[in-house]
């Protein structure tokens, strides 16, 4: 055998272990960074626990099947606290792949990160799939390499939208919005919903995320006597405003936050919390997707679905993976990624199709605040209770 049938034999042999080594192992590592501390944990803090929890319950199962081995392999999520901090998360999800050689990485949740890490996704040219990260701005970008499970922010408000449409009851809104990627996103759609369904933005304004006095715009709102104050935002800052808003006497008939499900809402403002409205993802006794597994995952961590729903997207996006994993039959990246966006998947927020941009189709559900505990409102044939109308 002359050298270059020697080369061409270590090319081959090369190649082979490359393709094969994916399936060569023992654990599917799954790869992501979460806020657990800083800016977004109120909304995040526990991401971890519920990961720990879902892998559990996978686990117990067997695993997820790879048809190419013939057998299950059970799953290890390996995550990281971003601390909130878009150069954090960058760094550990280039150590993500790098070191850790995980086999396929989940976006981290938020907006601003996401935006930071997916370029490390696209970089490496290693599939990433997106859960709490909707805003349209990520997926602008011509990236080949990022997929996510939400549809765009800007339709983050659409069945709440849809229910005013269909009452009439909300005639004028003002519209306070946090400076942050996430809550412009929202608020570009909340004014196209507005204007579909009947309904004047009479005040519009853009706030700092770290604005600490709201004295003056909470003035301007009461002077334009809204049916609906309309907040995209992050609790911290949706806690602030509240508060004061309430001590100046702004009640609006209707208040609403986009991210007003979370417990720190509650809690940090007791009673006035009483009537508001949010969004939510999953609440006990949706029968979608996996929903046994969720169940099982949410018994062994403890955690309130409701209280920290933004959470919860994580396991739809943990459900498209393992779908992609079980039609591929393989645990080639590429070969799994095609699958994603190429299938209708069942999740436990809905069925998920990847549309062709980045984005996907999962959109969030309308509660409100009744005695204390988060009620879906609408659609008809998901919601829990009545819309209480106006706020009391």
């Amino acid at each position: 055998m002359n050298i270059w049938s020697l080369k061409l034999l270590a090319v081959v042999i090369a190649l082979f272990g490359a393709v094969t080594s994916a399936d060569a192992q023992d654990v599917i590592k799954i790869g992501a960074t979460a806020p657990i501390t800083g800016s977004l944990s109120s909304v995040y803090s526990i991401q971890g626990k519920l990961w720990d929890a879902w892998s559990q319950a996978q686990n117990e199962a067997g695993g997820i099947f790879v048809r190419s081995l013939n057998k299950k392999l059970p799953i290890k999520i390996i995550y990281y606290d971003d601390k909130s901090d878009p150069k954090t998360s960058v760094k550990f999800y280039e150590r993500l792949i790098s070191e850790d050689q995980v086999n396929f990485l989940m976006g981290p949740p938020g907006s601003p990160i996401a935006f930071a890490a997916s370029t490390v996704a696209e970089r490496y040219k290693f599939p990433m799939i997106h859960g709490g990260a909707s805003d349209p701005q990520i997926y602008e970008r011509g990236f080949k390499y990022i997929q996510g499970v939400l549809a765009p922010g800007t339709y983050w408000s659409y069945y709440l939208f849809d229910m005013f449409g269909k009452s009439k009851k909300i005639k004028t809104a003002a519209l306070l919005v946090e400076d942050s990627l996430y809550s412009r996103g929202v608020a570009v759609g909340v004014r196209e919903l507005a204007e579909k369904n009947g309904i004047k933005i009479i005040f519009d304004q853009t706030i700092p995320s770290d604005n600490q006095d709201f004295t003056a715009v909470t003035a301007q709102i009461k002077q334009a006597n809204p049916d609906m104050v309309y907040v995209a935002t992050f609790p911290p800052f949706y806690i602030r405003f509240a508060k004061q808003a309430a001590e100046l006497g702004l009640r609006p008939k209707e208040m609403h936050c986009s991210t007003c499900s979370a417990v720190s809402v509650r809690t940090g403002l007791g009673s006035e919390a009483e009537g508001i409205t949010g969004e939510v993802f999953w609440v006990p006794g949706m029968k979608l997707g996996d929903y046994r597994m969720t169940e099982r995952a949410l018994q062994i961590s403890g955690l309130d679905p409701v209280q920290w729903t933004f959470a919860m997207i994580s396991i739809s996006t943990l459900e498209v993976i393992r779908f992609g994993i079980e039609k591929a039959g393989t645990l080639d990246r590429e070969a799994v990624y095609n699958a994603i966006q190429t299938n209708e998947i069942p999740t436990i927020l809905g069925t998920f199709k990847a549309m062709g941009n980045g984005l996907g189709t999962l959109s969030p559900l309308p509660v409100q605040v009744q005695g204390g505990k988060v009620e879906v409102i609408w659609p008809p044939e998901a919601k829990t209770a009545d819309y209480k109308f106006p706020r009391q």
